[in-house]
């Protein structure tokens, strides 16, 4: 087959086949249960030997177990389907939102492109895929009081789940080695202040439970000269003892009494 200047070399279709693929490719992914429906097969139907032909024959590509997308004439030689990882991503886990460092990078937040796609979900995930369509994934289980701070956005007019911009901030004070340490969430914080809504920052530090997470953006956001931490330390009691700025670095430094924290990494201005 040819496709404009495209050389593309694929097994040729019996009849369902063909009629099965003109079917699904408008979606961008599908199921065994869905093929099996557009297929009207039964339970003891060879749905799975179907796609497993299909995919040997290179017109469809497995995501996981039992999730599948089908594969465009103009994804060419690579014979990939045209789907975004955040898309791809979706089909991993569920519930499934993008977060952390991919988090940060789409809402701008961050010039570091992660060459991992980071995903939250809300319970732990036993076989955590790591790898889906060339893309690397990283799964991050958090306790259901966690998982929170949710919008939806559109790629390609399909949707995706991402936390939004304060719950990044908060997520990437929570577990600073998933978004490339503190220093990239203090530099976050001052570039983008005048888009964030303090009061739902307060709120989301309440929230988490993580006395670490207010010692953190108090100190950052009183390094830097920004909002009112006084009223961050009104709102959440802060923890005895002292917690690191950035627990990805070495637990050398000063000890910051007002906050509680080992200052171990500077984020001044």
């Amino acid at each position: 087959m040819t496709n404009g200047s495209q050389n593309i070399t694929r097994e040729p279709l019996g009849k369902l086949e063909a009629q099965f693929l003109a079917k699904v490719a408008v979606r961008p992914t599908f199921s065994i249960e869905e093929a099996r429906q557009l297929l009207r097969h039964g339970k003891e139907a060879p749905t799975r030997q179907f796609l497993e032909r299909l995919q040997r024959k290179g017109w469809i590509r497995r995501i996981r177990s039992g999730k599948f997308a089908p594969i465009p004439l103009s994804s060419g030689e690579a014979r990939t389907p045209q789907l975004h990882e955040f898309l791809v991503a979706m089909e991993l886990v569920s519930p499934a939102v993008i977060a952390y460092w991919s988090a940060l990078n789409h809402h701008g937040m961050t010039e570091q492109i992660p060459r991992t796609v980071f995903v939250q979900t809300d319970h732990p995930v036993r076989r955590r895929p790591q790898e889906a369509l060339g893309v690397t994934f990283k799964i991050i289980s958090v306790r259901p009081k966690k998982f929170f701070g949710v919008i939806k956005d559109w790629i390609n007019e399909q949707p995706f789940s991402i936390t939004d911009k304060e719950k990044t901030i908060i997520d990437g004070l929570d577990l600073p080695r998933y978004v490339g340490g503190v220093g990239e969430i203090a530099k976050a914080v001052k570039q983008v202040w005048e888009e964030l809504d303090e009061a739902k920052l307060r709120e989301y530090v309440a929230k988490i439970g993580n006395s670490a997470v207010a010692k953190r953006l108090g100190y950052l956001m009183e390094a830097s000269g920004l909002g009112d931490p006084e009223a961050l330390r009104r709102a959440v009691p802060l923890a005895p003892g002292f917690s690191p700025l950035d627990p990805t670095l070495p637990k050398r430094g000063k000890h910051n009494r007002r906050w509680g924290l080992l200052v171990n990494v500077e984020v001044g201005e």
